[in-house]
């Protein structure tokens, strides 16, 4: 009788010993952030080339806006459907950036 109490108190240790050594560790808390660094401001063209790339490549390449020439009018509605189809995936703003980009680089003239 004596033996399994000692048998079972040492498999109880063992247990909380191994579910101490397995528990998530919190990381490290970071160091306050430093004040943040004004950036240049990126050309129009640049970030709705950057929002194009980001946004619009995970389904197709820029080969395919490079493939035709629209008005401003036409990449807005295009855009604007490709919102459609995955809803808050481009914002509003995003959105603006991506057809300025579009209408600059692929636009009729």
């Amino acid at each position: 009788m004596r033996v399994r109490f000692v048998v079972l108190c040492v498999v109880c240790m063992m247990l909380l010993v191994f579910a101490i050594g397995c528990a998530k560790q919190e990381p490290p808390k970071p160091a306050a952030p430093a004040a943040p660094v004004a950036a240049a401001p990126a050309a129009p063209a640049a970030d709705g080339k950057t929002l194009f790339d980001t946004k619009c490549g995970v389904c197709h390449g820029i080969d395919r806006a490079t493939a035709r020439k629209e008005t401003k009018e036409k990449w807005a509605s295009i855009v604007k459907e490709m919102q459609g189809k995955k809803a808050d995936w481009i914002s509003d703003a995003d959105a603006s950036k991506i057809v300025g980009y579009l209408a600059l680089e692929h636009g009729k003239k």
